[in-house]
């Protein structure tokens, strides 16, 4: 049985991620992932152009809002795309979020992981595992800072900042280490 575009969605219509109000992008066969991949492999070349060290694409975790059109498998292949474009570019690659996925990270070709609110969810253990401490842990809140440093503030790099990520001298610019 042949899967539904997530861009189709069930009566020809885009599906939006309820979740943060925007189209899902259709990565639900390979061709489909190419395509995809070769528009967003441009702006990796802008970042190697740059001169960044790495690049973190969002969304790894839009298949768990597709409403089962897409899969973990497509995620990840979708990624792999991208991995290997970048680190032809000689750039890092990061995975965001999705502990879920955390496990399949070396199949995916990822190198880090930016992990928001592990220490909050109780996930951090997993990201250090699967990435061999190499996470970078953004907690939004004075509890989720104390539970990820008291777990991991010797081994992963964990930063508390304020939700909207605001800049220094706005009002609620919050950045705090301890």
């Amino acid at each position: 049985m042949a899967r539904r575009s997530p861009a189709a969605g069930r009566a020809g219509k885009v599906v939006i991620d309820r979740d943060w109000d925007e189209p899902l992008l259709d990565i639900g066969t390979a061709a489909k992932r190419e395509r995809v991949a070769a528009r967003v492999n441009r702006w990796i070349d802008g970042c190697a152009a740059k001169g960044f060290d790495a690049v973190e694409p969002d969304n790894y975790d839009s298949y768990t809002r597709s409403r089962h059109l897409l899969t973990a498998q497509d995620a990840t292949a979708f990624v792999r795309l991208l991995s290997a474009h970048a680190h032809a570019r000689h750039l890092a690659i990061a995975q965001k979020n999705t502990v879920e996925l955390a496990g399949v990270r070396k199949k995916a070709g990822l190198d880090f992981a930016v992990a928001e609110e592990c220490g909050a969810y109780d996930e951090c253990g997993a990201y250090a595992k699967a990435f061999d401490d190499r996470v970078l842990v953004i907690e939004y809140t004075d509890s989720g800072l104390r539970k990820a440093r008291s777990g991991y503030g010797g081994r992963l790099s964990i930063v508390r900042r304020d939700v909207l990520v605001s800049t220094p001298g706005s009002t609620d610019y919050i950045r705090r280490t301890r």
